[in-house]
């Protein structure tokens, strides 16, 4: 796979990390806290944020919660490609890929 593509896939996981943890933030706020933090009891289910609890529908309880559960994992594989892109750039800084493809044109 070329460095240029290994990079721009790097990038690809590191926007979908940000966006999905701006959503589920915004999102949290505007519905009063998430389901992790909240509880289900007797057929009521509450979002919680900072100790305050918030009512809501089954399925907003459970959109919550799996939308919380997407964010432990994009938010950990972006910060892998961060690492994994900043090891690239520093490749390329040293000229890694630059001497492999002098060699490949016959340039020693």
């Amino acid at each position: 796979m070329k460095l240029e593509t290994k990079k721009g896939l790097c990038g690809l996981v590191i926007a979908i990390g940000i966006l999905n943890f701006l959503a589920f933030g915004i999102t949290a706020t505007g519905l009063g806290g998430d389901a992790v933090n909240g509880r289900s009891e007797n057929g009521h289910y509450y979002l919680s944020s900072h100790g305050k609890k918030t009512e809501v529908s089954e399925a907003v309880f459970n959109y919550s919660r799996i939308h919380v559960y997407s964010v432990w994992i994009t938010h950990p594989l972006a910060m892998v490609a961060g690492l994994i892109l900043s090891r690239l750039n520093g490749q390329d800084r040293t000229g890694k890929d630059r001497v492999s493809r002098s060699q490949t044109s016959g340039l020693h």
